[in-house]
């Protein structure tokens, strides 16, 4: 066992006991881990205070063999996101985005860049009124470094870049973007339009800094397009519907 320390932002906690909670923490250093903070619900002048869901934290814990609960020992808040708490909308938002990587992460997998991913998505999403396309970007962009979102600029079939201003089509049966002639020979029925538009923002959206969204016009009808396709990777990945969760 040892001690270790790095920072972390919070994606769940539940209650452990009167005064003590388990806390399930994004970290830069060891990626999702899971750690019990007792006294945390104590108050008082030397409780050492409450973890609140979102905050973000420089974490001592005690750490235990894999599969075991780990101790958290020492906690300071950097910051907290008041902005979550006082506007319901943005509350949801960043419910939304710790729930996602809490689901679609696996537990000890050290990721610098899904660490700062989150990190810049929470800022966004506290300060901006841009929201919708903050959390799009996220889920792109999230999908995109897990593995999940293969090329969007390639049909998934052919291989050949998708024509321009030609559009493409997302097929759960041939898992993933491809171009409209492959779609049309698929004995598969389904089929997302994705228009030329959505396209190229969709390529630009995974690629790029949060920062630059507040730059960015993009019509609420390409919006749209984007959260179905969003919508059906997750789908696809999950095995359900997903749609009313988003």
């Amino acid at each position: 066992m040892e001690f270790c320390k790095t920072l972390a932002v919070t994606l769940n906690r539940v209650d452990y006991s009167n005064t003590s909670q388990i806390a399930t923490f994004y970290t830069l250093n060891y990626g999702k881990l899971r750690a019990l903070a007792r006294g945390s619900k104590r108050m008082g002048k030397k409780a050492p205070g409450s973890i609140d869901l979102f905050s973000y934290n420089e974490i001592i814990f005690l750490k235990k063999e894999p599969g075991n609960l780990h101790l958290l020992t020492e906690w300071e808040l950097l910051e907290d996101f008041p902005a979550f708490r006082k506007e319901i909308e943005r509350f949801y938002s960043a419910c939304y985005v710790v729930e996602l990587l809490n689901k679609l992460s696996e537990e000890g997998e050290t990721d610098k860049p899904l660490f700062h991913l989150l990190l810049d998505t929470l800022h966004s999403l506290s300060r901006d009124n841009n929201k919708d396309l903050s959390l799009l970007t996220f889920e792109l962009q999230l999908l995109k470094h897990l593995g999940y979102l293969p090329g969007l600029g390639e049909c998934t079939q052919c291989g050949k870049k998708f024509p321009r201003n030609s559009g493409a089509v997302f097929s759960s049966f041939q898992r993933g973007l491809v171009c409209k002639t492959c779609h049309g020979h698929s004995e598969g029925g389904d089929g997302l339009g994705l228009s030329p538009p959505a396209l190229s923002t969709a390529n630009f959206l995974a690629g790029c800094k949060l920062s630059a969204i507040n730059r960015l016009h993009v019509p609420q009808k390409v919006r749209e397009e984007l959260k179905r396709l969003s919508t059906e990777y997750l789908s696809q990945i999950w095995g359900r519907p997903v749609g009313t969760w988003r």
